[in-house]
């Protein structure tokens, strides 16, 4: 086999290994599913890595194989979950993001939210006062020019869902963190882009 073709070959076994990755949630972040994949295969050539697209463009094809009758389904209740956990958010300009926006989201994915507000205790009273238990962590974003930010994200569930609050700082609104596939700005979706979704759904 030509060399480019080896390498081109190699690229996509990687890619498909780590698209099972992620679809058997072994991990939920691409960036480690990618490091996996490249260990199982035995790839130490970081030219021949996949890139964030194309382990996601792998990502659908398995779903469409092996998840044809229970993905859509799964996606539609978490959008359904999401905009109903939006509109109650709705004072915090919440905006959906991740798997569940992409529509590469399974029933076992959690439901990303970045909220827009001027302290993280906002977002915890407003939990505490509706007696929502949930756990704090820190999660780190990167930004235009490399920047990385890091930042608190309140996960709890939402019935059988996970639910995960990513606070932003409300100037983050004009400077959005990167979505991790496309590498470029993304505010996440509105409620009303949610919406349109589920009735094309």
């Amino acid at each position: 086999m030509p060399r480019q073709g080896k390498k081109a070959g190699v690229r996509r076994l990687i890619a498909h290994t780590a698209a099972r990755i992620l679809a058997d949630q072994e991990c939920l972040d691409i960036q480690e599913a990618r490091r996996k994949a490249a260990s199982r295969v035995g790839c130490r050539d970081k030219q021949q890595l996949p890139d964030n697209r194309e382990i996601e463009e792998a990502l659908r094809e398995y779903q469409l194989i092996f998840f044809r009758d229970s993905q859509p389904a799964a996606l539609t209740h978490l959008r359904k979950v999401a905009l109903d956990a939006m509109r109650d958010l709705r004072r915090f300009n919440p905006h959906l993001t991740g798997p569940v926006l992409d529509g590469s989201a399974d029933a076992l994915s959690p439901i990303k939210l970045y909220l827009y507000v001027e302290t993280p205790e906002d977002v915890a009273l407003y939990l505490l006062e509706r007696q929502i238990p949930f756990e704090e962590r820190d999660v780190r974003l990167t930004y235009s020019r490399g920047i990385k930010k890091t930042l608190p994200l309140f996960s709890f569930r939402a019935g059988e869902s996970g639910m995960e609050l990513i606070l932003l700082p409300l100037q983050d609104r004009a400077n959005p963190p990167l979505d991790p596939v496309t590498e470029r700005p993304h505010r996440g979706a509105g409620i009303a882009r949610v919406s349109a979704l589920l009735e094309t759904d």
